[in-house]
């Protein structure tokens, strides 16, 4: 594997902070409570004039977490407590579900959080970028596994070049760790701008799937013809979390530079023939 067990431990600490995290949620009372609570409180920065600083946390948290160098910040978190807070302004205000869909107002809010987020995370990929086109030589003077292997995943990337800025848009759509994707693209030296646009592009859809989780929620309780609470975002931020944190070991523990020589051999062998 391509990882030293430095990092593997890392990776086995996350983990089990994120299930210790779930049980305490489940199985705790006052621990449950504690962290609804904290949400609850969360819910006034949206409120009148907070609004702006609502859009300032949305834009500098996904900043965070996309500049995050091997590991992201888990920002959706925030992005629906921003939002869920918007929508329980107007259930306070006496509107019911179907009225919220239908509000234009609403809407114009949850896309200013969306919007700020998705610039956050773009601006914040430059880090990665940035990094990655410095540590080009460092790996080349030093031969270091890990940079070689990522280097690697770089250049499986750019196999087919056409398809990159939809790779790019993927990863930027998906939880996939996308600054594992921006590292190598700044290894070899991939222009910055073909980068930038469809990861803005993904990052808006993303982001926009994270400040409507309260209307999912609510729908989906609605539709059981139960009443929704707070512990279902709780629970499905966490479990996005550690599919985040599996994805990101499988791509660098896996060896890419190995499996790209493997397909050019293939490659060689059928033209060959």
């Amino acid at each position: 594997m391509a990882v030293s067990r430095k990092l593997i431990i890392v990776f086995i600490v996350f983990y089990l902070i994120v299930i210790i995290y779930l049980i305490l949620f489940l199985f705790v009372p006052n621990v449950q409570f504690a962290i609804i609570e904290s949400r609850q409180d969360l819910t006034r920065i949206t409120e009148g004039t907070n609004y702006f600083w609502a859009i300032i946390i949305s834009l500098v948290i996904c900043f965070l977490g996309s500049a995050s160098i091997g590991f992201p910040v888990p920002f959706p978190f925030v992005l629906f407590s921003l939002s869920n807070s918007i929508f329980l302004r107007y259930i306070n205000i006496g509107l019911n579900l179907g009225q919220i869909i239908l509000s234009s107002s609403f809407w114009i809010e949850i896309l200013g959080l969306a919007i700020a987020g998705g610039l956050g995370s773009a601006l914040g990929e430059l880090t990665g970028y940035v990094v990655g086109y410095g540590t080009k030589k460092i790996a080349e003077e030093r031969q270091l596994d890990l940079l070689s292997n990522i280097n690697g995943f770089g250049k499986l990337i750019l196999e087919n070049e056409k398809r990159t800025p939809f790779y790019i848009f993927l990863f930027a759509l998906t939880p996939l760790p996308d600054d594992i994707l921006f590292l190598p693209l700044g290894m070899i030296k991939y222009p910055f701008w073909k980068c930038i646009i469809p990861g803005w592009l993904g990052k808006n859809f993303t982001t926009l799937f994270y400040c409507c989780w309260p209307i999912f929620v609510a729908v989906g309780f609605t539709a059981q013809g139960l009443e929704p609470n707070g512990k279902s975002g709780i629970i499905t931020e966490a479990i996005l979390l550690l599919v985040t944190i599996t994805v990101m070991f499988f791509i660098m523990s896996f060896d890419w530079e190995k499996y790209l020589e493997k397909r050019r051999q293939k490659k060689t062998e059928k033209s060959d023939e």
